[in-house]
C-alpha cells in the first residue's frame, strides 16, 4: 500500500534526476551581496487547495566568488556559475572547483587548462557567515601548491567563496517530520518534502499524482498533497487508512505556512500546521485534523 504511493514520489524525483544528468544545465550565480528572500511567516490560515506564500524560485546572489591565483600562474579565479550535475562544483570560465561531502572539501581543481587533485590537507574550507535567509554560506578556501597532474604547473589558491549552507555546514534547520491528531489517533510522520514543480504524470485508475505524502507506514495511514505549480496552491486532497483512501472536499482543511529557513538557495524548511474541522477518514466517520510537520520545500533543481 505505502510502498506503491511511495513509488509515485520515487518516479518524479528520478524523473528530474534524469533531466539534469542529461541536459546538464546549471543556474546562472552573479557574485554579489545577497537578495533578500520572500517571507514567509505566518499570516491566516488558508483553506485547503487556497494560495500560500511560495518560497522564493530564483538563488539569490552570492554563490560563488573569487580566487587569488600564485605561483605559475598570477591570476584572479572568477567562479560565476554553480553545476549540479555530477559532483558540485563552483564554475568560471577560466576552470571550475570540485568539492565533496557535507561539510565540503575540494577533491579537483580545474583553472587555464592546469588540473589538480589535491590530497586531504592540501586544501582548507573555514566556514565564516552562513545565513539560513537565504540558504547560502561563506568561508575562506585556501589551497597551498597543488601540482598539475602533467607537471605543468604549481599554483596555490586564496579567497572567499559562496557556498550552500547545507554543503558549507551541513543542516542547522529543524529535521523533517511531525505528528497530527486524526480523531483519537496520532498520525506520525519521519520524512516530510514537497516537490514545488509538476510531477510526472501518473497512469491508472484511482492512482494519484502527489506532491508531497506523509506516510505513517506502522499505522498504514497517509496524508496526500498536491502543489500547483503556477499559482503556488498546497491543497490536502486525499486521505489513506487500512488501504482506503478518501478525497477531501476543497476548502474542508485551513493550512498555514511558516518559513523556518533555508538549506541552500532552491529549497526551503517550512513549519505546515495543518486544520480540518471534520474531515471523512476511513474507519473513523467525520473527525477533525490537526498538528504540525515541519516540510521541506524542494525547489525546482535547475
Amino acid at each position: 500500500m505505502t510502498d506503491w504511493f511511495r513509488s509515485i514520489t520515487l518516479l518524479a524525483i528520478s524523473f528530474v534526476g534524469v533531466v539534469v544528468v542529461t541536459l546538464g544545465l546549471a543556474a546562472l550565480i552573479v557574485p554579489g551581496p545577497a537578495a533578500s528572500s520572500q517571507d514567509g511567516g505566518g499570516g491566516t490560515p488558508v483553506p485547503s487547495g487556497a494560495a500560500v506564500e511560495p518560497s522564493a524560485t530564483d538563488a539569490p546572489r552570492g554563490l560563488g566568488g573569487s580566487l587569488a591565483v600564485t605561483g605559475d600562474r598570477d591570476a584572479t579565479f572568477v567562479l560565476r556559475t554553480e553545476s549540479l550535475e555530477g559532483n558540485y562544483a563552483l564554475v568560471g570560465n577560466d576552470g571550475r572547483v570540485v568539492f565533496e561531502g557535507q561539510p565540503v572539501e575540494v577533491t579537483q581543481v580545474s583553472f587555464d587548462g592546469l588540473e589538480f587533485f589535491p590530497d586531504p590537507g592540501d586544501c582548507t574550507v573555514t566556514p565564516q557567515d552562513v545565513d539560513n535567509a537565504v540558504g547560502i554560506g561563506f568561508a575562506e578556501l585556501t589551497c597551498t601548491d597543488l601540482a598539475d597532474i602533467r607537471e605543468n604547473g604549481v599554483i596555490s589558491l586564496a579567497g572567499t567563496l559562496g557556498l550552500p549552507a547545507d554543503r558549507l555546514v551541513g543542516r542547522a534547520l529543524p529535521l523533517q517530520g511531525g505528528s497530527v491528531a486524526v480523531g483519537d489517533e496520532t498520525w506520525t510522520f519521519d520524512h516530510a518534502f514537497l516537490i514545488t514543480w509538476q510531477s510526472p504524470a501518473v497512469s491508472g485508475e484511482g492512482q494519484g499524482n502527489y506532491n508531497m505524502e506523509l506516510i505513517d507506514e506502522p499505522q498504514a495511514t497517509a496524508l496526500y498533497f498536491t502543489y500547483d505549480a503556477e499559482d503556488h496552491r498546497i491543497g490536502l486532497i486525499d486521505i489513506e487508512r487500512d488501504g482506503e483512501v478518501l478525497p477531501v472536499p476543497d476548502g474542508a482543511c485551513t493550512l498555514e505556512r511558516t518559513e523556518l529557513g533555508k538549506q541552500n538557495p532552491r529549497d526551503v524548511t517550512i513549519e505546515l500546521a495543518i486544520e480540518c474541522a471534520a474531515v471523512e477518514v476511513p474507519g473513523l466517520g467525520s473527525v477533525p485534523i490537526s498538528g504540525t510537520v515541519v516540510v521541506d520545500e524542494l525547489g525546482f533543481p535547475f
